[in-house]
């Protein structure tokens, strides 16, 4: 198809400036990553923040942060760069501004780079090392110019990993978890079985996401192992394992029963507990629709469209039940997905990605791909095929539960869909 050619296949996208948009229809509104960072900022307590960026990104973020003090004495300072800053630096100005912080009692600080800093080259390392002597307040930083980051999860990874400089060798507690990726309270994702069974076995669990405290973050490595949940977390686990030696287990990636089967006996092994068949039921559950999956979805082809926080493993999971992707959106390149693209491609498939971005364009290109079903959200349904929609639903969950939610699903989008065509047939049609 013509309308294809100007995006990439898989196999030749490497970061996010290889994914194209599916149609030159693009509309403003995929969210600046400095917008989320502030956001996540506000939510851990004790945490402060400095923003530097030109006017336009000062006033926007005040918009949704319009405090200049947390809830605890947090401190979420603006720093607005001058004419001649943009020109010659901000080094001299960041640092008085980061003592001015200090004297009023930031514990800590994460700055926030915007696109003008980033752009004319500004070191941000070498000024936060020199000024870091002076400071009562650990400072760490994030660099989020659009320019690089073309939607919002940069912002939530990036500053997330940026956390991981404010943390220090601890001594290791052999009973205690880091949960990267969920709230401490966190009610409207439901729990995964697997805590709750770690619980009862004497394990301590630390929820580390917005919602905890810069407490809990700077005594992360502590933790005996870490449990993530979230794609926005493991570039941080990773970080922690490097810099720290805390191993982790990525459970949000996995589906198929027998991945599973292997995350939480190295969760078993790691811990020194045993399961005693705690999980055999949902086991089972998960195991049989995984096995009539392979029957009824073999050969079908797909293209998964925006809300789905992982498509690459979601693929590798589809394919493994015998479907074809034949179109990607990747909102995020995410570090890992280069090993997700990998496995993949070296599956026998290598799918057009793209990111869609506006619904009544992209939808006619899709539809004469001929997809069988489509996964995620499509604001305008397709007539020619049915949609599984609502994926983010499953976004936080994991385990064989999310495996048996998500099958269950793709298979009532497909009784839904054979209903009504028997239907509109044994019924006929009217005219007048």
């Amino acid at each position: 198809m013509k309308e294809l050619m100007h995006l990439k296949r898989l196999s030749a996208v490497k970061s996010n400036i290889g994914i194209k948009f599916l149609t030159p229809a693009v509309f403003p509104g995929t969210h600046c990553p400095m917008r989320i960072a502030s956001v996540i900022v506000e939510d851990i307590v004790g945490l402060s923040s400095l923003l530097v960026g030109m006017q336009e990104c000062t006033t926007h973020s005040r918009l949704f942060s319009p405090k200049p003090e947390g809830k605890k004495g947090e401190l979420h300072w603006l720093y607005v760069l001058e004419d001649k800053e943009v020109v010659f630096g901000c080094r001299e100005g960041l640092m008085d501004a980061l003592r001015k912080m200090d004297k009023a009692g930031a514990k800590a600080i994460l700055l926030i780079i915007t696109c003008v800093p980033e752009l004319i080259g500004e070191d941000i390392e070498g000024m936060i090392h020199e000024v870091q002597p002076e400071l009562s307040a650990q400072v760490t930083y994030v660099m989020l110019g659009q320019f690089k980051n073309f939607s919002y999860p940069p912002g939530s990874w990036k500053t997330i990993q940026a956390l991981g400089g404010l943390m220090e060798k601890k001594e290791k507690n052999p009973l205690l978890v880091n949960v990267l990726g969920r709230s401490p309270e966190e009610d409207h994702i439901p729990m995964p079985s697997l805590l709750p069974e770690l619980q009862a076995r004497g394990i301590i669990l630390r929820y580390l996401a917005p919602g905890a405290s810069l407490e809990d973050f700077q005594n992360g490595p502590e933790a005996a192992l870490n449990l993530v949940v979230s794609p926005y977390t493991q570039p941080l686990a990773v970080k922690m394992e490097e810099e720290f030696g805390v191993p982790y287990i990525a459970l949000h990636t996995l589906y198929s029963v027998e991945e599973i089967d292997k995350a939480y006996a190295e969760i078993a092994v790691g811990l020194n507990i045993c399961w005693d068949n705690c999980f055999e039921a949902e086991r089972q559950e998960a195991l049989a629709l995984q096995n009539h999956a392979k029957k009824r979805l073999d050969g079908l082809r797909y293209i998964s469209s925006v809300r789905i926080d992982l498509p690459l493993p979601l693929a590798i999971y589809l394919d493994s039940l015998g479907m074809t992707a034949l179109l990607l959106h990747l909102e995020e390149y995410y570090p890992e997905d280069r090993i997700n693209a990998q496995q993949l491609i070296a599956r026998g498939q290598d799918p057009w990605v793209c990111r869609m971005v506006n619904a009544e364009a992209d939808l006619p290109i899709m539809e004469a791909l001929e997809p069988d079903i489509y996964f995620g959200y499509l604001q305008i349904a397709s007539p020619t095929a049915p949609c599984v929609a609502d994926m983010f639903d499953f976004y936080g969950q994991t385990g064989y539960g999310r495996t048996t939610r998500l099958l269950k699903r793709i298979f009532e989008t497909l009784d839904e869909t054979e209903k009504s065509r028997r239907g509109g047939i044994s019924h006929g049609s009217s005219s007048i």
